[in-house]
């Protein structure tokens, strides 16, 4: 069996030094270099204050005194605070394209200049200039991975299913270089912009092989979900051995120019919401900065109400930490001692979901569900969970006969075993498509990502109390189970999913009874809770670890004497917790400020005097921000159940619903009777306005 050694893709940022710039043979090198402030066209510098008129005229005149030939270029639909700056070795002195053309450019550029002076007399302008926030080099686009191993592939070919034309699938988009003619029967559209001989398909066809056969190659403790999803090839990123500047002249920024262009298209075309796109940017994220690159995925996503999932990054070789021990404090230690394994960008990204790799189960040389050694850990930024999730990855450590114990297919059909976190992420997506072929109609992004999330599991390795602390950076939310498990529910538990938007001065109420087998005859209710919200609130880069400037908050609370009372917790609520709670430790334990919460608490000798309960939702913005005339969209999903397994949670709460006239709807049928999933009485008609 061969061996795929973790992923093949990353877009990888080389730093460089002083002596790098006079060897380079990078010819396009460019440093992007931030602003505080938009710069104005020309024509407009007459409307300018003098104060801020000198500051630009200043930062322009900069450049032609430095005697160089530069070119600064505003990179398109970053907000345009962002400019390229590049030496060339040219007579055209300095050349300025601040108009920010949307145009693509194919040009030939001039040869980069490689004189260290120039690049000395650069960075002094821009580091003491004060119009300049932030100065870095771009992502540049290698392999990290060797090629698969002849000699341990498997000699049969993978029995792939066939699709049957008379039914549907789910779909899925791969972003990567390419797949082959092993999946054509699979393929349903092509975004091709590379020429065949820049293509690599090897690491773009072991993703589309999970998604089509994984089950049957794998298992289904491995891989949850039936075999078979048609699948739109992206194949926008070339081979390593090609150049990379000879497709994307504008570097990383027209990269996400053409990745905007393909998701638009697939999701137009056919009707694809779900993408897996299993390559990072080799820089590790920074807490209080929200990168542009995780920016224009952001935009992305929300533009075409899509999904993007990716993964947090692998492990370089050096610092990978050992296998995962079975003893909690053994763990620790290793996790204390590990170096330079923070996720990778554009993990950090909020709207969509980061996933993480666990080992395989039956594996033998590692821990079934644990974290697996190659696999990177968060935190992201300072607000949030990041991973949002974990998923198999195949083992850090190969097995004699199992190899890397996750199953796929070679270009030419063979199978063959890998590891990476590239891997882990095309499972979760599959997971995603199913659920929304499953459900009639569409639903919100922020439903698609809430039922992952709030069906999750942390994995029994990740269990025990000492590991508490340390498991959200590991894995998030936990391991999704399969869509239909997610969908589907017994007797002694019931699920209610609200998706809906709050508006400006809102507040929303929604009253209810704890279901008559969980409750006491003096009102006491026991049972186990579990609430998740995900919202989309603005987002501005410019704030820093204060990018979301809106905190959408859902509570569970139990009607008291004097009032009402919240019963749930955050998942990762610490055993030790001060009093009062300062704003810090809300934002660490309670996620304020994060699009996604998950609460949970169990009461199994029974809590308060009444049955009376009521989901509440607010929203609090930051000083000086207003609320969008949209409102913020949100799902709040919302599970009651009997941890004995025993009550008949399901019946009592539908017919307590019923009776005081709520209107409900199976979740897989909701979205096509009503655009929002939201149960209504007249007395929560008084409190909500305009919620469906």
């Amino acid at each position: 069996m061969g061996s795929r050694n973790y992923e093949r893709e990353q877009i990888r940022i080389a730093p460089r030094t002083k002596h790098d710039c006079g060897k380079s043979d990078h010819r396009l090198t460019r440093t992007q270099v931030e602003l505080f402030d938009v710069l104005p066209p020309r024509p407009e510098w007459d409307r300018l204050d003098v104060p801020h008129r000198r500051l630009v005229e200043s930062f322009i005149n900069g450049f032609t005194a430095l005697r160089c030939s530069i070119s600064v270029e505003r990179l398109p639909n970053w907000r345009h605070r962002l400019l390229a700056v590049r030496l060339e070795q040219s007579h055209d002195g300095v050349v300025l394209r601040l108009t920010g053309s949307k145009a693509k450019e194919r040009r030939e550029l001039a040869p980069f200049d490689r004189n260290i002076q120039h690049h000395t007399r650069l960075l002094e302008f821009l580091d003491h200039h004060p119009l300049v926030r932030g100065i870095e080099l771009p992502g540049m686009v290698v392999r990290s991975a060797p090629p698969p191993d002849p000699s341990r592939v498997r000699p049969a070919n993978a029995d792939l299913p066939v699709r049957d034309t008379r039914r549907t699938y789910p779909r899925l988009g791969i972003i990567d270089g390419g797949m082959s003619s092993a999946l054509t029967d699979w393929v349903i559209d092509r975004w091709d912009v590379l020429a065949a001989e820049d293509m690599d398909l090897s690491h773009g066809t072991f993703i589309g092989g999970l998604a089509v056969a994984g089950a049957g190659l794998n298992g289904t403790e491995t891989c949850p979900e039936p075999d078979g999803t048609e699948l739109v090839d992206l194949a926008i990123f070339p081979d390593q051995q090609q150049a990379f500047e000879s497709y994307y002249a504008g570097g990383l920024p027209q990269f996400f120019d053409e990745l905007d262009s393909a998701v638009a298209d697939a999701r137009a075309r056919h009707g694809v919401r779900v993408f897996n796109m299993s390559l990072n940017i080799l820089q590790p994220a920074v807490p209080g900065r929200y990168s542009p690159h995780a920016v224009r995925l952001d935009r992305i996503a929300e533009e075409n109400n899509a999904v993007i999932f990716v993964p947090v990054g692998n492990i370089q070789a050096q610092d990978r930490r050992p296998e995962w021990p079975a003893d909690p404090a053994t763990a620790l230690s290793n996790l204390a001692l590990a170096q330079n394994d923070g996720l990778l960008l554009p993990a950090e990204s909020t709207r969509n979901v980061t996933v993480a790799a666990l080992n395989p189960p039956g594996q033998g040389s590692c821990l079934p569900y644990a974290p697996a050694c190659y696999s990177r850990r968060g935190p992201g930024l300072r607000t949030g969970v990041k991973p949002d999730l974990a998923h198999i990855g195949g083992s850090g450590t190969p097995n004699a006969v199992l190899g890397r114990g996750l199953f796929s297919v070679l270009p030419d059909g063979t199978v063959i075993d890998g590891s990476g976190t590239s891997y882990a992420s095309p499972l979760v997506a599959k997971t995603a498509a199913v659920l929304s072929h499953a459900i009639e109609g569409e639903v919100s992004r922020e439903t698609l990502i809430a039922l992952l999330v709030h069906h999750a599991k942390i994995p029994e390795p990740l269990c025990p109390k000492a590991l508490r602390p340390v498991a959200r950076h590991l894995l998030g939310f936990g391991m999704p189970p399969s869509a239909e498990e997610i969908l589907e529910t017994g007797d002694h538990s019931i699920t209610l999913v609200f998706a809906a938007r709050i508006q400006h001065g809102q507040q929303i109420n929604f009253r209810f009874s704890w279901p008559a087998s969980l409750a006491g005859p003096e009102g006491k209710c026991r049972g186990r809770a579990k609430l998740t919200l995900v919202s989309t609130p603005p987002l501005d880069a410019r704030f820093g670890a204060e990018f979301v400037r809106i905190n959408i908050n859902a509570v569970l609370q139990q009607e008291q004497k004097s009032g009402w009372k919240g019963r749930l917790d955050p998942l990762y609520l610490p055993s030790l917790r001060e009093s009062p709670t300062v704003e810090a430790a809300l934002i660490e334990h309670d996620l304020k400020w994060s699009p996604v919460k998950v609460f949970e608490k169990t009461f199994l000798h029974g809590v308060g005097p009444s049955s009376n309960w009521r989901l509440f939702v607010e929203y609090l913005t930051r000083a000086g921000e207003t609320m969008p005339d949209g409102g913020v969209p949100f799902t709040a999903i919302l599970t009651v159940s009997d941890p004995d397994a025993e009550g008949a949670v399901f019946n009592d709460m539908l017919q307590s619903l019923q009776a005081n006239g709520i209107q409900i709807a199976d979740i897989r049928t909701a979205a096509r009777v009503t655009t929002r999933i939201w149960p209504t009485t007249k007395e929560d008609r008084k409190e909500v306005q305009n919620v469906g």
